[in-house]
């Protein structure tokens, strides 16, 4: 669990799963599935502030699934707040692969939970104090979130509001129009929120693009309440994702949308966010009404909907995030949820990664280059469709739902992965792993 030893990627031994806006949900368990990297068992201690809540064991190259009580102050907030000790300190001794789940299940012996999402959680030695914020825009009288956890005390938080989240809800050191200057402690919990006015559209506020610097490493993960995407479509779900620095960003993606429940790649909506002034894009292959450039920091475009793969180009590094669209009453499986698409450059080699087999059905998305040979739980993966010029190609492969949700995918060249999962009115969405080197330039 050394620093030295473990680098800076997705696999690590010190995390904190933090609870984020998800009050319409209801009924449900948040939890975290810690999948072992290693072939040694593991223990793990999960701390709130002094208070020891779980002391349990993880076999070598298994998971376990840790349910954690709720923290209502973060699950059920009306204004942004610093929630002392909000987050949970989950420890290891060997290196793991943390998934938080919010809530765990689709279904449960209340009914179906509705708002769900998940996210990969960031090891404390990937950790910087410079975040790009990704989330979506209030719609009717939920909010855009961002939550900013601590890991060390002393830790002075720094927000610097995009072009549209300068109108939040004040509270926790942050002023309406988006800006704070807020000192932490280790397990602290800042939670933004963006105001709303009640409107059943997309509304102006959106915390989207918002800068968070740190004199010491934070994580901050981005989201929403509970969102229509698009705004016509019912119904609404909570998302949410874990940010990558900014020091790990790129300047090229392989952006692929989900394989439908129903057969055929969904629909999603792509937001593309800079990081930088003056940034030009370019898609291979082009994209109809796809915008070519970005004015300033902070600032992002849309790509209209569509199921088309695609690589994205941009002249500086960009944060890319992916948007699940909504079922409506079609009866299919499904509804919004977030993922962020990784840099090739973050690409790995071989992956541990944890797909849930409580939902009716888990996928996962392979970007490779042309001629790669990946191995997916043993089997060569086959199927593999070219995405235009670009050199690479992208399988969408059914999870095996009959283990324990652990999979291990292994390849001869660097590629990436994207994991999802369907259930009854909602769904889940997260990249199943990255390399964190720190690649951008500031």
């Amino acid at each position: 669990c050394s620093p030295e030893l473990l680098g800076t990627s997705y696999i690590g031994c010190d995390y904190f799963p933090t609870v984020t806006d998800n009050s319409l949900l209801p009924t449900g368990t948040f939890a975290v599935a810690v999948a072992n990297t290693s072939d040694q068992p593991s223990n793990i201690k999960v701390h709130q502030g002094p208070n020891l809540i779980v002391n349990t064991t993880v076999g070598p190259n298994s998971v376990a699934i840790v349910p954690l009580p709720w923290v209502d102050a973060l699950r059920v907030p009306t204004a942004s707040s610093m929630v002392p000790d909000g987050a949970y300190r989950l420890r290891t001794t060997q290196p793991v692969t943390v998934y938080q789940y919010n809530p765990l299940e689709y279904s449960t012996p209340n009914g179906n939970t509705y708002t769900n999402d998940a996210s990969l959680l960031l090891p404390t030695n990937a950790w910087t104090g410079n975040y790009r914020v990704a989330s979506r825009n209030s719609f009717y009288f939920w909010p855009g979130i961002y939550a900013v956890t601590a890991s060390q005390d002393g830790t002075t938080v720094t927000l610097g509001p995009s072009a549209t989240g300068g109108s939040i809800i004040a509270g926790g050191g942050v002023n309406p129009d988006g800006t704070g200057t807020v000192v932490m402690n280790e397990g602290d919990v800042l939670q933004v929120l963006s105001t709303f006015d009640g409107s059943q559209v997309s509304q102006a506020a959106d915390v989207t693009g918002t800068l968070v610097t740190a004199d010491k490493p934070v994580q901050v993960i981005g989201g929403h309440r509970c969102v229509y995407i698009p705004d016509e479509v019912a119904y609404c779900d909570h998302i949410e994702e874990s940010m990558p620095p900014v020091e790990t960003l790129s300047t090229e993606y392989i952006v692929t949308p989900p394989l439908s429940a129903a057969g055929g790649a969904d629909f999603q909506f792509v937001r593309v966010i800079a990081t930088q002034a003056a940034t030009t894009l370019t898609y291979d292959p082009p994209q109809a009404g796809a915008p070519l450039t970005i004015a300033n920091a902070g600032d992002y475009i849309q790509v209209p909907s569509s199921n088309a793969d695609y690589k994205l180009n941009s002249d500086k590094p960009v944060l890319v995030s992916q948007y699940m669209q909504g079922k409506g009453d079609s009866g299919i499986p499904g509804d919004p949820a977030m993922a962020l698409a990784v840099a090739t450059e973050q690409y790995r080699g071989s992956y541990l990664f944890h797909a849930p087999t409580n939902y009716l059905s888990n996928y996962v998305n392979i970007t490779a280059p042309n001629g790669a040979v990946i191995t997916l739980d043993g089997a060569d993966v086959a199927g593999f469709t070219p995405i235009g010029a670009s050199g690479f190609s992208v399988a969408r492969v059914q999870l095996n739902n009959g283990g324990d949700g652990n999979h291990n995918i292994t390849g001869n060249m660097p590629f990436g992965i994207s994991v999802y999962g369907y259930g009854d009115d909602t769904s889940y969405w997260y990249p199943g792993g990255l390399d964190l080197d720190q690649v951008a330039t500031q």
